[in-house]
């Protein structure tokens, strides 16, 4: 497994690069740490841009130790890269070789648009599988899932993205639910096979058809427990998303868990 993070010029210790070395210590993966050095409008307003550029660089390069000392320290193999460029196209290529992309998850008051964020936007290209993980997180691995399923195939690519820490977890509960009435016939009977092969068990639970998903599976994640959900993003047309809300924004605005998403 390849794991890769997306890493701030002010980041260290934060929980989620924590919670990425803990995935790549508990499945032997290697991680690697990206800092983008954006050229973004403010930098090319600033007189002498390239200037700037240049030396805000120079100093991602030298937190190279940093990052050495800290695979040592987390017992995991790892490569330090800095690029510079438009930081969405810069992850989204990046993203493109990489098996998992692990990012910070701001939350509400951060100042951040939500569901317009930088990360949200690479998620929408499908190149990889992310992780949203949240600064309240402890940073450890997750033991108890909550899996959010309504039968697309967005759905199904999160729970299968998310197959290696499923098979670890210690209780895992399955959120099942459609509005809409139709995406499931059919489907819940091949993700019950699919589970019962790679021995999956799970506690099944239905959601009402009138019950918002995202505060259901904000609330049913707090009484079971889970230390991380796992959904699908963007189960709508996304532009409708981007304008009116739905789950994946109430999710971004209110998880306190970290977030499995596929697209």
């Amino acid at each position: 497994m390849d794991i890769l993070i997306d890493i701030q010029s002010s980041e260290r210790d934060t929980p989620h690069i924590a919670f990425a070395f803990a995935l790549a210590r508990s499945f032997a993966a290697h991680v690697t740490g990206l800092q983008v050095i954006a050229m973004d409008a403010m930098v090319v307003a600033l007189p002498d841009p390239l200037i700037v550029l240049e030396n805000e660089e120079n100093v991602a390069h030298q937190r190279h130790e940093w990052w050495d000392a800290a695979c040592r320290r987390h017992g995991v193999a790892g490569s330090w890269e800095v690029q510079r460029g438009v930081h969405r196209r810069v992850l989204v290529r990046r993203a493109s070789f990489a098996d998992l992309l692990v990012g910070r998850l701001p939350g509400s008051g951060s100042g951040i648009p939500l569901g317009t964020g930088l990360l949200a936007r690479v998620l929408m290209t499908r190149v990889a599988p992310m992780v949203l993980v949240p600064d309240a997180c402890s940073g450890a691995l997750p033991r108890r899932l909550l899996l959010a399923w309504n039968g697309s195939a967005v759905a199904a690519r999160a729970i299968r993205a998310a197959l290696p820490v499923l098979t670890r977890a210690r209780h895992i509960t399955l959120l099942a639910g459609d509005r809409a009435g139709r995406l499931r016939t059919g489907a819940d009977a091949l993700l019950r096979g699919w589970l019962e092969r790679h021995g999956i068990v799970c506690d099944w639970i239905e959601l009402p058809a009138q019950v918002a998903a995202g505060e259901a599976i904000c609330r049913y994640a707090t009484e079971a427990r889970a230390d991380a959900i796992v959904m699908g993003a963007w189960g709508r047309s996304r532009l409708r998303e981007l304008a009116l809300g739905g789950t994946t924004r109430h999710l971004l605005a209110n998880a306190s868990v970290p977030l499995f998403l596929s697209a």
